[in-house]
């Protein structure tokens, strides 16, 4: 269930709510309005006025603009983490649970593009701790993609010489819809989440052999 809508100032349009609350709708309206102006280009009394409420209001959610920017990329660096990991202990094969995390990842992009847009470009502009805080759930999902990788090569389902390396591959991979995933494209986000699936299990499956007269197949 989502909350009301709030309105975007700039362009008079409706934000939906992604949480159904408050919070949550001025976090999905900063991202927003983050990335069509920039961090730095936007201030908390436009946020307040395009959201429909008073400064002082917005500070009783906020303490400051660095908090909410910091909550816009927590959506992506934390919450999308969090919600995720537990993926890849569900059921099914090492390659199964692989391809649900693939696809919940991009099409996570596609439902949350503001909010990627920020985490991509805004990063920079938190303060050390807060920033360490951001790479430190970065970490631990790398980390644990690396660790399933290394036990689907133990379990005999995997051929991955090195798993850690091939965690950042996977990541810049399905990372990469950010940059480039158009909702009006040739391609749905769904579309495009189950091919990349299909594309990283492939890649990690060992090969088969053939029967000698022809190149191994997977």
């Amino acid at each position: 269930m989502t909350g009301s809508p709030v309105m975007n100032a700039d362009r008079g349009e409706r934000v939906p709510a992604r949480a159904g609350t408050r919070k949550a709708e001025i976090v999905a309206l900063a991202s927003r309005m983050f990335r069509e102006h920039g961090y730095h280009g936007v201030g908390m009394r436009a946020l307040a006025d395009a959201a429909g409420m008073q400064a002082a209001s917005l500070y009783h959610h906020f303490r400051n603009k660095e908090e909410l920017l910091l909550q816009t990329i927590y959506v992506v660096d934390r919450d999308m983490v969090v919600e995720q990991m537990p993926l890849l202990d569900g059921p099914g094969g090492h390659g199964e649970r692989m391809a649900r995390l693939v696809r919940a990842h991009v099409t996570h992009i596609g439902v949350n593009r503001d909010a990627w847009w920020v985490a991509g470009r805004e990063l920079r502009a938190l303060s050390p701790d807060r920033l360490e805080a951001v790479q430190g759930y970065r970490r631990q999902y790398q980390h644990r993609i690396a660790r399933h990788l290394a036990e689907g090569v133990e379990a005999g389902e995997f051929d991955c010489p090195d798993p850690g390396l091939a965690s950042l591959a996977i990541l810049d991979l399905i990372n990469g819809p950010n940059e480039w995933f158009d909702p009006s494209g040739r391609l749905t986000i769904d579309e495009i989440a189950d091919r990349y699936a299909d594309m990283v299990v492939r890649h990690l499956t060992p090969a088969v052999p053939s029967d000698g007269n022809g190149p191994t197949t997977r």
